[in-house]
């Protein structure tokens, strides 16, 4: 499963609005609906993406490092 969807099922299983998600982890609307889509580029770079993924993941009740490691494997430039 993408991290984008990942996400997006635990946001809307919760009755988490995408508004509601921005507010409570202050990242902006159009990155997290970018997240969701799996559209990375608006993030600056792996380490800010994997440091939203962290906030977002608390908020959500998901596993930070979970969802950390998915990305590398689908997204992140090698080292």
């Amino acid at each position: 499963m993408s991290v984008g969807l990942t996400i997006g099922e635990a946001r809307m299983a919760q009755g988490v609005s995408i508004s509601d998600l921005a507010a409570a982890t202050k990242i902006r609307e159009a990155l997290l609906l970018s997240l969701e889509a799996n559209d990375f580029e608006c993030f600056g770079g792996a380490a800010y993406t994997r440091g939203h993924l962290k906030v977002i993941a608390a908020f959500l009740d998901l596993d930070a490092n979970a969802l950390a490691h998915e990305f590398d494997l689908q997204y992140a430039d090698p080292v």
